[in-house]
């Protein structure tokens, strides 16, 4: 910033003070100055603000998660470089109009204001929200960071802990009627932070051991719970002096005595849901977000923190975060199965990375092949092993063309929130249903639904597809949409049955903590290099070798005579190549299929002498013959 003087621009404040721009809208809103020495002091003028500048750091709102407020610029910078969620910092005290900003958010919010005086009166004024203290008095989040302080171990140590307690007063049930409605209200003021309803899937979830899992039969319990809760309330009542509050709760003893008839209690139960529905797409739903044993870990910035309510994270990696384990065995299998292709072993590593996301930005359908006795059964074992709930399996008949069709697609219903989807053994001869491929990959919404299931299941895929073959399926589509989706990556490696080493897996199990830092060094990895962006030699001549083998009307051209002035009835044209297709018992297209693809490949249709052809191309001298000698059924 400058200022006139002497018709000359000059450094508005001296050196050393620091000037902190506040960003609105991408644009610089107004700025705030901060002098170690405390010998500058100025603060500039609201008229001179532009609008919507209200507290520091508004520009990180574009951040995903709970939203963090401080006091100072300093606080916001510190708490910026541990935090994964926005961060706000005051500047001063905390006006109405910055509360009122807040609670527009609608959004989550923790407060780390200072310990002093200050912090409390704050504090005092947004009781709707958590306040996190530092441990001691006069310090402030910045101080606390710097002096090595773990942010996420004061979330530990303050976040209040959600405990279900027999209510022992009046009132504490609510004032409630003594029927259906009132009992689904009490359930949900008692357990309301501890349930979800599916709706999707007719299924509860329920927060148990610091993560959410099925809920089953536990929901009875929840139900049980609430009616106990209604007596123990009731009873206390008994004890009062005034006689109103004894006659209702001799009434409420009563009611609860009945509340805990299986009828009443699943006629609770069946009121709670729209109390506490969420749809399916709620759940596992940041795609930078992986869950752990011992916590969650924010794949974009490698951080990790305990697992929270909010986050509605289902799914798991069965392993114990430890930034500090190694996979010597993993690293050295790897090699070996890439036969000591360096480039092909990093691309591996970040395709695991990739995998570990619920991003699906590279589009693809990644196809690991090789003949038997190479080493990709027992990757993606591994793998799927480190991936736990986040990992599943489908029968490869769903992926494959003329399958039986109709009804409920269970196969797809179980796909929802999963990162992996893993489709083994293809059959020999089989043909890809390029269709459902490419909505797999694509981003496109995907309708399911289970087998007996209420309702439709509609989500976009968060997965990547893998798939596990020694046969290679035929891909009638040659489009570019479909082929930019291949990813076939050749496992090229032969081991010897005396080389075989029966421990490797087990090995390899006891080394998931450090396979996972392996495949968060590939998530890395993957975010600054990608998939298509970088993909090995071995990939692209494998993908180029199996779409030359996947054209058969490419192959069948290239027995035909191409040139300029040549000329075949369409009719002609299309026979000899269903004659050349039966022949290798291989797919044989209508012809109107048949001229489409003449004419996405450059032939041209005329007509002459009252004919429909392709100028272009003539058929050889054995090509009519081959014909007559076969039966076609078209």
């Amino acid at each position: 910033m400058a200022r006139l003087q002497n018709d000359r621009p000059v450094d508005f404040a001296r050196a050393g003070v620091y000037v902190y721009p506040h960003f609105v809208d991408g644009k610089v809103a107004r700025f705030t100055f901060k002098d170690p020495t405390g010998d500058f002091k100025f603060q500039q003028p609201k008229r001179y603000w532009l609008p919507g500048a209200c507290w520091y750091g508004q520009d990180s709102l574009e951040r995903p998660g709970t939203v963090a407020l401080v006091e100072g610029e300093n606080d916001h910078l510190a708490l910026m470089e541990v935090w994964d969620g926005p961060v706000l910092a005051s500047i001063g005290s905390v006006s109405r109009e910055q509360v009122e900003f807040i609670r527009s958010l609608g959004r989550e919010v923790i407060s780390f204001y200072d310990n002093d005086d200050a912090g409390d009166g704050y504090r005092q004024r947004q009781p709707d929200i958590q306040h996190i203290i530092v441990p001691e008095r006069g310090g402030d989040i910045d101080s606390f960071i710097r002096g090595g302080g773990d942010v996420m171990s004061l979330l530990t140590v303050f976040t209040p802990k959600f405990e279900v307690l027999a209510p022992l007063v009046a009132g504490a049930c609510g004032p409630e009627s003594f029927n259906d409605t009132g009992n689904a209200n009490r359930m949900t003021r008692l357990h309301g932070p501890d349930l979800r309803y599916v709706r999707e899937t007719d299924t509860f979830i329920h927060w148990d051991d610091n993560c959410w899992v099925p809920a089953g039969v536990q929901i009875l319990e929840y139900a049980k719970r609430t009616a106990a809760a209604l007596l123990a309330e009731g009873q206390a009542m008994l004890a009062s002096d005034d006689e109103n509050i004894r006659k209702r709760g001799t009434d409420q003893v009563a009611y609860a005595h009945r509340l805990h008839n299986l009828g009443l209690m699943k006629a609770m139960i069946e009121l709670l849901k729209p109390k506490v529905e969420i749809r399916t797409v709620e759940l596992d739903a940041d795609p930078m977000l992986v869950r752990v044993k011992n916590g969650v870990i924010n794949l974009g910035t490698q951080r990790y923190r305990e697992n929270r309510r909010q986050d509605l994270m289902t799914s798991v990696c069965p392993v114990e975060y430890d930034p500090k384990a190694v996979c010597p065995t993993w690293e050295r299998f790897i090699a070996e199965i890439t036969c000591g292709d360096a480039e092909l072993a990093a691309f591996l590593k970040r395709l695991v990375g990739y995998m570990l996301t619920g991003r699906t930005d590279e589009q693809l359908l990644f196809f690991f092949y090789g003949h038997g006795s190479n080493g990709k059964s027992t990757f993606i074992q591994i793998i799927q092993a480190l991936m736990g709930t986040y990992a599943t399996q489908i029968n490869s008949d769903v992926l494959m063309a003329n399958r039986s069709v109709g009804g409920p697609n269970a196969s797809l219903a179980k796909l929802p929130g999963k990162r992996l989807v893993v489709a083994n053994e293809l059959p020999e001869g089989g043909r890809f249903d390029d269709m459902l491929i490419k909505s797999m990959t694509g981003g496109d919404t995907l309708v399911a639904r289970q087998v007996y299931g209420k309702h439709e299941i509609e989500f976009t895929a968060q997965f990547s597809l893998v798939i596990v073959g020694n046969h290679k399926p035929a891909i009638h589509d040659m489009s570019h949409g479909m082929w930019r989706r291949m990813c076939l990556i050749p496992f090229a490696a032969q081991f010897s049955a005396e080389q075989a080493d029966p421990t490797l897996p087990a090995r390899l199990l006891a080394e998931l903590p450090g396979i996972l830092n392996w495949a968060l060094e590939g998530v890395a990895e993957w975010q600054e290099h990608g998939l298509k962006r970088s993909l090995p030699a071995a990939v692209v001549k494998a993908n180029d070798d199996y779409r030359e083998e996947s054209d058969l009307l490419g192959e069948f051209l290239s027995g035909c005579i191409l040139q300029p002035d040549a000329y075949t009835p369409a009719t002609e044209l299309y026979q000899a190549f269903q004659t050349f297709a039966c022949e290798g018992n291989e797919w044989r297209m209508t012809q109107r299929v048949f001229n489409k693809k003449m004419a996405e490949r450059g032939f041209t249709k005329l007509r002459r002498d009252s004919k429909a052809g392709f100028r272009g191309i003539a058929l050889t001298a054995d090509m009519p013959r081959v014909f007559e000698s076969v039966k076609l059924t078209v």
